[in-house]
């Protein structure tokens, strides 16, 4: 497989804007004050930015996107973990795709 110069600047692109963005984060918060508001606020981040990914696929997928979705909230209700809620989407909607269930 081989990749042409278009994509492999495009990735490098994205890998500099990921590095810059995290580098950026990591400066800015040492100079904001943790703080209980600002602690609760950072705690609920990454169900955040999980519920933006699902969103869209939420409003426009098929049957298997759903089934993920919710063996997601199950599992989240269950363990309280957001790694076995991604674990558990994924392996179900790939279970019903690999099925016919689509």
């Amino acid at each position: 497989m081989s990749a042409d110069a278009g994509t492999l600047i495009a990735i490098l692109v994205m890998a500099l804007a990921t590095m810059f963005n995290r580098t950026a984060g990591f400066l800015l918060m040492r100079l904001i004050p943790v703080t209980p508001r600002v602690r609760r606020v950072l705690d609920c981040l990454p169900g955040a930015v999980l519920v933006a990914l699902l969103a869209p696929g939420a409003v426009h997928g098929d049957r298997a996107m759903w089934g993920g979705l919710a063996a997601a909230f199950l599992a989240t209700r269950l363990t309280g973990s957001d790694f076995a809620a991604v674990v558990a989407a994924m392996a179900v909607a790939a279970g019903m795709r690999a099925f016919g269930i689509g």
